[in-house]
């Protein structure tokens, strides 16, 4: 959630879990199987007796003999490079989920719906799914050092035993829990402890805050479904808030058609 709407939140219903909604972001798979491009396309008016005669005397507009560029904007993207991801290499579908440790709808997500997801549509290799961080470091003091603890667990292949145990004491995360956490997971604590002072994770952390602002996202938790192209995901579908499974499932089963549509040969 955002910082004010977090304040607000024993008074308000609206972030309850299941009451975030899918949003299209852009109907970039709808009816069209095409690879999305940022490369202005032109248009031509076929110059006439009439349209020579228009002048910026009559309308305001000055009319010319010369194609006119109409803009085509790219859909918004999602970089994967160095992320955290489980499912199969070969999935096409990517559920992208930008979360914050000390977030109580971040862990409630991960309590009722999480599980079922990854059953259904991760361990199936239909889908991807991949961790962000948006720690909301003016509300939640515990967000970014939990980041940087998941983050350095990574750095030692136990980035997701990490991430789960952070959820599960998600409302007592302090600066002693992490290293303890570490020790309970095996990691080497001396390795551990130097990651966690390295600036180059938290410049890491953030610049998954700076991809969130970019995409209009400003809460936790929020997800963002759509098509994976080796190290990028094309963004079709967000959600403000924790949606439930079956808006997943509902979303999900709507990309998987139209991938299907868009791999199969059209005949005549």
């Amino acid at each position: 959630m955002t910082d004010s709407s977090h304040r607000r939140a024993g008074s308000s219903r609206t972030h309850k879990t299941g009451a975030a909604i899918f949003l299209t972001v852009v109907a970039i798979l709808s009816g069209a199987c095409m690879t999305p491009s940022p490369t202005p396309v032109s248009a031509s008016e076929p110059a006439t007796a009439e349209t020579r005669q228009r002048s910026s005397k009559s309308s305001g507009i000055a009319y010319q003999e010369s194609a006119v560029s109409i803009a085509r904007i790219a859909p918004p993207m999602v970089g994967l490079a160095g992320s955290h991801r489980i499912g199969s290499s070969q999935a096409t579908i990517g559920i992208v989920e930008f979360s914050d440790y000390q977030c109580p709808y971040c862990r409630g997500f991960h309590d009722r719906v999480f599980s079922k997801l990854k059953k259904e549509y991760v361990d199936t290799g239909i889908a991807q799914f991949i961790h962000k961080d948006l720690p909301l470091k003016t509300i939640h003091p515990q967000a970014l050092p939990a980041a940087l603890a998941a983050s350095c667990a990574g750095a030692q292949q136990r980035f997701w035993p990490m991430h789960e145990a952070l959820y599960a004491n998600n409302g007592q995360l302090t600066p002693a829990l992490y290293p303890q956490l570490g020790r309970e997971l095996g990691l080497d604590e001396a390795k551990f402890t130097a990651c966690l002072g390295d600036a180059s994770r938290e410049q890491a952390i953030m610049r998954d805050v700076v991809e969130a602002r970019g995409l209009g996202i400003t809460g936790t938790p929020s997800f963002v479904i759509g098509k994976i192209q080796g190290d990028a995901l094309t963004v079709v579908r967000m959600a403000k808030g924790a949606a439930s499974f079956e808006d997943f499932a509902q979303e999900i089963e709507k990309l998987r058609k139209t991938l299907d549509t868009c791999a199969t040969p059209q005949t005549k």
